[in-house]
């Protein structure tokens, strides 16, 4: 798409002429057609009907933006168009798009709009600068858009992995559980941004490597599914578990403090002990935010205090400090 001359010191707010506003509201199916063809949304199915229909939204949304005399930044229509650009964010990701995909579909719009413009308006008869002032809105228009649409659709991926994820079964076949991988990069980062506050613990089983070690591996796997059995029973129904280690199991308590969760490790750790099954454990606890601002330096302290337990031995819980 050829651009044309911008004359110097053009005023980007200045009135668009109607012309070129009527011809976009009336040429609109024909806009939508091209633009279905060139993205091969002729399927028909639920999704691909519905990114037109946002498409036409988009575009309607333009004509109203060239009426006006305000620019890019400052015409919002209260939130409506970021709210418009979010759920065309999540139609791309239903749709399988990816970045370059996303680009895509809002520069061919653009360029949709403009083909239909200079097919049905005589700019022979216009003045330079209204056919410049229209370009240079219809590029921030287009650009506006697709920065902020890359931005909402990233965040629409990463929240759609990070609940995946949340429901995925375990990549541990013993306890069921996350692995260590999946909540230190997803979901202690989660909860950091969801919870003013909660507590982390990790139990250590004490022997095991001892266990293992003389060959009793069937043993070893009761002792781990009985460990992450007791806290599923014990935890409030919003803890998230994870499996951290080879005899270590994980579980974070939302809006528990360091003393709540020393209190539920006393609980546990007294009904694992008992009968002659019974096993003792090692607790290291630790409190976001009181120990640790961030997912790495909270981790740290928790698994200081385990470090602790251990070192005091005879199924130790140790709260950071």
């Amino acid at each position: 798409m050829a651009r044309p001359h911008l004359p110097a010191g053009i005023l980007v707010g200045m009135e668009t002429q109607p012309q070129i506003i009527a011809r976009i509201r009336e040429d609109m199916p024909n806009i939508l057609t091209s633009w279905k063809e060139e993205r091969r949304e002729t399927g028909g199915d639920e999704s691909s009907e519905r990114m037109v229909a946002m498409m036409e939204e988009l575009t309607g949304i333009f004509a109203r933006f060239l009426e006006s005399p305000r620019g890019v930044e400052s015409f919002s229509r209260g939130g409506e168009i970021r709210s418009l650009v979010a759920r065309i964010a999540a139609g791309q990701h239903d749709l399988g798009r990816d970045a370059v995909g996303v680009i895509e579909d809002f520069s061919i719009l653009r360029r949709c709009v403009w083909n239909s413009v200079e097919q049905g308006v005589d700019f022979a008869g216009m003045a330079g600068e209204d056919v410049a002032a229209f370009f240079i809105k219809l590029i921030q228009a287009s650009d506006w858009v697709t920065e902020h649409g890359l931005e909402a659709f990233e965040a629409t991926a990463q929240r759609e992995m990070e609940q995946a994820l949340g429901r995925a079964a375990a990549t541990d076949l013993v306890t069921g559980l996350p692995d260590r991988d999946q909540f230190n990069r997803l979901l202690l980062p989660a909860a950091i941004r969801e919870h003013e506050r909660f507590a982390v613990l990790v139990f250590d089983v004490v022997n095991f490597t001892e266990t293992v070690a003389e060959g009793k591996l069937g043993r070893a796997r009761e002792l781990l599914s009985r460990l992450a059995e007791a806290i599923e029973e014990a935890a409030p129904e919003d803890a998230v578990c994870a499996r951290f280690g080879d005899d270590e199991v994980c579980a974070m308590l939302p809006g528990s403090t360091g003393e709540d969760a020393y209190q539920l490790a006393e609980r546990i750790s007294s009904r694992l002990r008992e009968g002659p099954d019974g096993f003792e454990l090692d607790t290291g606890v630790a409190e976001y935010p009181a120990h640790g601002a961030d997912a790495k330096h909270l981790m740290a302290e928790t698994l200081k205090a385990l470090k602790m337990a251990k070192r005091v031995g005879g199924g130790g819980i140790v709260v950071a400090r």
